[in-house]
C-alpha cells in the first residue's frame, strides 16, 4: 500500500511541476526575445546609417537595409519578421525627420 501512494504522490507532484516548466520555459523564450529586439534595433540603426551614405533614394535604403537585416539574422538570434522591420525603419525615419527638421530656406 506505501508503494501506491508513493506513485499516486509522484504523479500528483509532475502534475503540478509539468504546467510550471511550460510556463518557465515561455517566460525565458520570451526574456530572450525582448533581449534581442534591442541587439536588432541596433543593427537597424547601423545599417541605416550606412544606408545614408551609400544610396539617393529612400527606398534603395529602406530596400537595402531590410536585406542586410535579413542577412544579419542569425547573428542576433532573433525571429525576423521583415514587415516589423520595415515598420520600423519608417518610424525611425518619421522620428528623425521630428527631432532633425529639414532647413527652411531663406525668406520662408
Amino acid at each position: 500500500m506505501e508503494w501506491l501512494e508513493l506513485a499516486v504522490s509522484i504523479l500528483a507532484g509532475l502534475a503540478t511541476a509539468i504546467p510550471l516548466v511550460i510556463k518557465l520555459v515561455e517566460y525565458v523564450k520570451k526574456a530572450v526575445k525582448e533581449k534581442n529586439w534591442n541587439a536588432l534595433l541596433d543593427m537597424v540603426m547601423d545599417y541605416m546609417e550606412i544606408a545614408e551614405t551609400k544610396f539617393e533614394t529612400g527606398a534603395e535604403r529602406k530596400e537595402w537595409v531590410l536585406a542586410m537585416v535579413e542577412a544579419s539574422a542569425d547573428t542576433v538570434n532573433y525571429d525576423i519578421d521583415l514587415a516589423v522591420v520595415s515598420k520600423l525603419i519608417d518610424s525611425l525615419c518619421s522620428m528623425t525627420k521630428v527631432v532633425n527638421p529639414p532647413a527652411q530656406k531663406a525668406g520662408e
